[in-house]
């Protein structure tokens, strides 16, 4: 198939499925965030969003690293070793490898939800080897669509005469398509062994040329042992601490949910009180809804900023979980040892770091500590005195109690 057919059809791929499924198509596995179209070389971030090569490429350093060193761009005097860029899903800070985008690692799951996208796109998928007829056959070892005739053709050689070949038609029945991890040095090759010394997957023929003097073990052997390391991590560590920070996170919405409440409870008796009043009264009233205003933009903030970070924590330890376990899931042996390192790296931070306040040491204010006083003397408004004051006690975390089954002791 030519250069320019390949690009038309993948063009009008993608605009079929933004077309189709609108907003569903934005939040499709098999669509880049930042471009809006199907994957093309998906790369996986450190972080473990998955952007189109040339979408990173495009992205702004936020660091470089030069000679080891961190710098800002604008301090950049050296020769650059590595570049630092800002997540466009979650805004974490990554490093880029030394060498570059091409050595981020390729997520295979991406690039299996490309193509069980395209299978149930309406539009026929042409044959890769001539271009012409309509492909109804797929070759699972060389990941090519095949029409009939070549299909026939495929069968009879020596050399592919082996290979599973499978409908489309039953592809597409599947609804998750499971593909072969090829070798990107030697095409044709399946990524079938693990390197235990490079912590790499590698062909047979790279087992026998750039790895011949390290251990090289079947994926199937060794996917028990670094498969239950991930899950470990999982479950001992994550799944915990999202129990956790979904609990905190409903503490804080109960928090501002109350301190809506009792801010409009008290400006209902702050507006009875004002009414019996003449001008000088209701100038006095103002006043204190003013101030009402401000503590209630005070405590709002401060419960908007402790919602933002549990919100922010919330998200990379669902995102890292989510696509952990839809790795275990979904992907192959292969799949899993590929994306394993990344994988680990990235659960490994988000368990060992973050904020992860436990829910018990988030006080749920009902605002009770803001308070008004009908009777205190407000001096004069106007010339006329004025009663009704505004009290709001500031809060001492360290002479608060916390209070819950099993839980009774003084913080500080």
């Amino acid at each position: 198939m030519s250069l320019e057919k390949k690009q038309s059809i993948h063009k009008d791929l993608n605009k079929s499925t933004i077309r189709t499924n609108g907003d569903a198509g934005k939040a499709s596995k098999a669509v880049c965030r930042v471009c809006n179209r199907m994957f093309r070389d998906p790369k996986l971030l450190p972080c473990l969003h998955t952007f189109c090569a040339d979408c990173v490429r495009q992205l702004e350093p936020f660091a470089v690293r030069v000679n080891g060193d961190r710098l800002t761009p604008e301090d950049e005097t050296g020769r650059r070793d590595s570049a630092t860029v800002l997540c466009p899903e979650c805004d974490s800070e990554v490093d880029l490898p030394l060498s570059g985008i091409d050595g981020l690692t390729t997520d295979h799951l991406a690039l299996d939800e490309v193509f069980a996208e395209t299978l149930l796109l309406e539009k026929s998928v042409l044959c890769d080897l001539c271009s012409d007829g309509d492909a109804e056959k797929r070759c699972e070892v060389c990941c090519v669509n095949l029409c009939d005739f070549c299909s026939q053709a495929h069968r009879r050689q020596n050399r592919t005469s082996s290979h599973s070949i499978q409908s489309l038609q039953e592809l597409k029945s599947q609804g998750r398509l499971t593909r072969p991890v090829l070798c990107s040095l030697h095409p044709g090759q399946e990524l079938r062994l693990f390197c235990e010394p490079c912590d790499l997957t590698v062909c047979l023929e790279c087992a026998a040329t750039f790895h011949r003097d390290h251990h090289c073990s079947p994926a199937h052997e060794v996917i028990s042992h670094h498969g239950d390391r991930i899950r470990d991590v999982v479950v001992r560590s994550l799944r915990p601490r999202l129990t956790h920070l979904e609990e905190t996170l409903r503490r804080v919405d109960i928090s501002q949910e109350a301190l809506q409440v009792r801010t409009d409870t008290l400006a209902g008796e702050i507006r009875a009180f004002a009414r019996s009043y003449a001008s000088a009264v209701e100038a006095h009233c103002r006043s204190l809804l003013r101030s009402l205003e401000d503590l209630r933009l005070q405590r709002r903030n401060q419960l908007h900023l402790q919602k933002a970070q549990l919100q922010q924590s919330l998200s990379d330890v669902r995102g890292g979980v989510d696509f952990a376990e839809r790795l275990l899931t979904c992907g192959s042996d292969a799949e899993i040892l590929s994306a394993k390192g990344v994988t680990m790296r990235r659960l490994m931070n988000l368990a060992e770091s973050g904020f992860d306040p436990h829910p018990l040491m988030v006080v749920q204010d009902n605002a009770s500590s803001i308070c008004f006083l009908p009777q205190g003397s407000a001096g004069e408004v106007e010339g006329f005195p004025v009663v009704g004051v505004l009290h709001a006690k500031a809060v001492d975390p360290s002479k608060c109690i916390i209070q819950g089954e099993g839980e009774s002791r003084v913080l500080g």
